[in-house]
């Protein structure tokens, strides 16, 4: 036992002296890791959080019913209440409430009946603070207690609202106990349709269900109904929140556990640099008797104590972002999914713990290889001065190489899983492995090509060492260069994605964007439309030369899945692609068929929901049933991620009987300043004072501000791969000059001077890092062309232009040269001192 204790003892005391000899090097490793671990932990408990808080949003908006019924355009005539009232014990329906959905410009308003809703959804009924009459009165308006503070009014005072072109003043009659964490109000659904101009019109028709219906059994009695209405349950809008921002939240965790991967390297670098440090120690340990197994647990705690040290402090960085985040990003992290709202921190301990796992595997994981490295059954080889070349692995790596890349190709025809590029994120990680496997034969390859080469050619003698050495030993230079080509490689893969992405979204925004001013309406899908009349001369405006109008609204074609975008507009069928981003030709009806109402859908639509131009396709737009269309082209859309559909405004206005319109463009002569000519528009139809009059530029600049704020996490990790690019070379550097002190003590004895010897590990440092940019910028490009042609399209159903910042490269390539040879410098200064070199060649003798 005494035994024991002084073996933990000898193992604590020998622990303590590693990781104070270089706190520095080991600091920056378990930041690093931490660093990877935040990102991750961050990205995750904002998604959490986000989705919990907007879920439990919908849940308290929906009344927490079972099920209810909507029309595919989101609102239905009030005479559907009777039609349905009267089939509901046909179809298992114990009891039907009616819901106008009144969203204003600072809460949501609900129209309920507040009769039938006391049994369909008890928890929204108001407490009427004095006279019960009070709740039927045109201006009676009953409040959640949030709601309340964020208005900053009590009950009995008055509220101002805005909606659509209305400003509606209602009082404050009570509070809606049963409602306690979102801004939430209630009033009659008749005085609501009164006050807010919806006469007609409900929202949804709650439901609550029969003891014997189930909710299958109610969808498959509704497919035999003449009137298509849609029944979501509480677990369709749980799966349509999640898929939102699904594709988003996990391509953002994907690249932040990216992150903590090439932290990982960094913890190998400093294992692998400390073994080197060590080697004769823990020889002379092996030596005096300690077992393989005791030296192997030493090792590995090295790593091990560095990942979870990392973890921990990540977890906790992670929290702090994530607060942070959330505050000033919104729960989407500027993906523009959810509500501005700040969604409450939620912590899912759960994931918590498998982070501080995943960071302590890493660990584990990165000190495999730099373990290898001591030739445990000959210490003595070891203590008297292995060669720095046999402290290497030496694998045959370019069958593993050709096979990992055969492999990456294989996965790259392989489908997406559950909607996601699962395939795809496993090959980038495979060819990154096929890159990194070939690293020590192409070394060898080129490094001894060059050296023939040079043969004919007079070189100064220290080119002729470094080439001579290079190729001699490619195995000891490749770890030196590991990190940096697959930190690199991920960076310029990043890089290259984004430049694309960029580029493709402002050509796009120039061909969507024809007309000089634009509004732009607060949550178009929700608003009731204005008259196309009140358009009418308009266009008689000096400096204005042509008006048009549309109507946006959404649509839904599935339960699990968010709303398409219907968008009616006016088209020139004769050359659709002036106003759409159109993919491929346009397929007109065959000549001679029946006429049919002519539209266009984007990629999402053919992905989501196999569209192809050129054929037949169901759309819900008539009253009751389904309307078949021609899809005459296929349209790029970066704006709206989960489908739209484009058709001409005559076909919509005929097939739905919608006159109004949501939006306007304006085209004025050129040169024309828009503000003036916004302000003559505005005086001459105030009932158009309510829409947010922009201008094309300032669409332009606004979109591509969004475009950065959502790819701000992306800017990090790059800069993180960056990062542990420099520190790969400072520790390589540092490693193989401990490897070849006698080397260079030797050379120094034969006389090489200081300032040669210099030169020599620049040399060798700049030769290396050079192969290092143009291998990474290949792989980098590779994994580019990956995440632009697969891991987009299936993720986000859009395609892109590949789009190379070579400024941005070139400024990222010549920072990794310029610092790595000055810190390969700075190492040499300091590891080339005549006195070391001194004593380590009396060693040698």
């Amino acid at each position: 036992m005494k035994v024991f204790k002084s073996d933990q003892l000898l193992f604590l005391w020998l622990l303590k002296g590693v990781f104070f000899q270089a706190w520095a090097r080991w600091l920056l490793a378990l930041i690093m890791v931490a660093i990877g671990v935040m990102l991750t932990v961050s990205i995750h408990t904002v998604n959490h959080s986000a989705l919990a808080y907007f879920g439990q949003a919908l849940d308290t908006v929906n009344g927490q019913t079972s099920a209810q019924l909507l029309a595919p355009l989101g609102e239905m005539n009030d005479r559907q209440i009777d039609l349905w009232t009267e089939r509901k014990h046909q179809l298992g329906i114990q009891n039907i409430s009616p819901v106008l959905v009144i969203p204003t410009d600072q809460l949501t308003i609900l129209g309920l009946d507040f009769f039938k809703a006391g049994v369909v959804s008890p928890s929204l009924l108001p407490q009427v603070a004095n006279n019960k009459n009070d709740l039927f009165d045109e201006r009676s308006l009953f409040l959640s207690a949030p709601a309340l503070k964020a208005l900053g009014v009590v009950v009995g005072q008055s509220v101002s609202l805005q909606f659509a072109s209305l400003r509606v003043t209602l009082t404050v009659k009570g509070e809606l106990p049963g409602v306690s964490t979102q801004s939430l109000g209630v009033m009659d659904i008749g005085s609501a349709q009164w006050v807010f101009n919806r006469l007609g019109v409900v929202s949804r028709l709650d439901l609550q269900l029969e003891d014997w219906q189930t909710v299958d059994g109610l969808r498959e009695a509704l497919e035999l109904m003449p009137d298509k209405l849609q029944l979501v349950t509480t677990q369709d809008r749980e799966r349509r929140m999640s898929s939102l921002s699904r594709a988003y939240r996990v391509n953002l965790s994907v690249l932040a556990m990216v992150a903590l991967l090439t932290g990982g390297f960094l913890v190998s670098t400093a294992v692998n640099l400390s073994i080197i440090r060590q080697r004769a120690e823990l020889a002379l340990l092996g030596i005096l008797g300690a077992r393989e197994p005791w030296l192997r647990r030493f090792v590995l705690a090295q790593g091990s104590l560095t990942g979870l040290l990392g973890g921990l402090l990540g977890v906790f960085m992670g929290l702090v972002l994530a607060t942070l985040l959330m505050q000033f990003m919104g729960g989407d992290l500027g993906g523009n999914y959810f509500s501005k709202n700040a969604p409450p921190l939620k912590v899912d301990f759960g994931a918590m713990v498998f982070f501080l796992l995943c960071a302590l595997v890493l660990g584990l994981v990165s000190s495999f290889l730099p373990l290898r490295q001591i030739n445990w059954h000959r210490p003595m080889v070891v203590l008297r001065g292995e060669p720095g070349e046999h402290l290497v692995l030496k694998p045959n790596t370019l069958k593993w190489s050709g096979l990992s890349l055969l492999v990456s190709m294989i996965l790259l025809f392989l489908p997406s899983l559950d909607g996601l590029p699962w395939a795809g994120y496993a090959s980038i990680a495979v060819l990154l492995c096929s890159g990194l496997l070939a690293l020590p034969w192409l070394l060898a390859k080129l490094w001894g090509k060059l050296s023939d080469w040079l043969e004919g050619y007079r070189v100064d003698p220290v080119v002729r060492l470094a080439l001579w050495r290079l190729s001699q030993a490619p195995s000891a230079s490749t770890p030196l260069i590991t990190g940096t080509v697959a930190a690199l490689s991920l960076s310029v893969a990043m890089m290259i994605m984004v430049s694309s992405f960029r580029n493709s979204v402002s050509n796009w925004l120039i061909t969507v964007l024809p007309a000089d001013v634009y509004t732009m309406g607060s949550n178009p899908m929700e608003q009731p439309g204005f008259n196309a009349n009140v358009l009418e001369g308009v266009d008689s405006i000096p400096q204005v030369q042509r008006v048009e109008s549309s109507r946006i609204r959404g649509l839904r074609l599935s339960n699990e899945r968010p709303e398409v975008v219907l968008i009616a507009r006016p088209i020139n069928l004769g050359n659709p692609s002036r106003s759409l981003a159109l993919i491929g030709p346009t397929v007109f009806p065959p000549h001679g068929s029946e006429k049919r109402v002519m539209v266009f859908g984007s990629e999402a639509m053919g992905d989501l929901y196999d569209w192809r131009a050129g054929q037949e396709a169901n759309l819900p737009l008539a009253a009751g049933a389904e309307q078949k269309v021609w899809v005459a082209g296929i349209f790029r859309d970066y704006g709206r991620q989960h489908g739209s559909v484009v058709i001409p405004i005559k076909d919509y206005e005929q097939l739905t009987g919608d006159l109004t319109r949501t939006h306007i463009s304006v085209w004025l002569n050129e040169g024309t300043e828009p503000a003036p000519i916004i302000q003559a528009i505005q005086a001459q139809r105030p009932e158009l004072a309510h829409l947010k009059w922009v201008s094309a530029v300032d669409i332009r600049e606004l979109s591509l501000k969004i475009f950065d704020r959502s790819f701000a996490m992306t800017y990090v990790l790059e800069g993180v791969a960056l990062l542990v690019a420099l520190f790969s070379v400072a520790a390589g550097a540092t490693g193989q000059l401990i490897v070849r002190r006698r080397e260079f003590a030797l050379l120094t004895h034969l006389g090489l001077s200081k300032e040669k010897a210099w030169v020599l590990v620049s040399l060798e440092i700049v030769l290396l890092l050079l192969v290092a940019v143009l291998w990474s910028s290949l792989l980098g490009s590779l994994i580019g062309q990956i995440l632009i042609q697969k891991i987009n399209p299936e993720s986000f159903h859009w395609t892109m232009e590949t789009h190379m910042a070579y400024g941005q490269w070139a400024g990222v390539c010549l920072i990794l040269l310029v610092v790595g040879v000055g810190v390969s410098m700075g190492v040499a200064r300091q590891g080339l001192d005549p006195k070391r070199l001194a004593q380590s060649l009396r060693a040698e003798g």
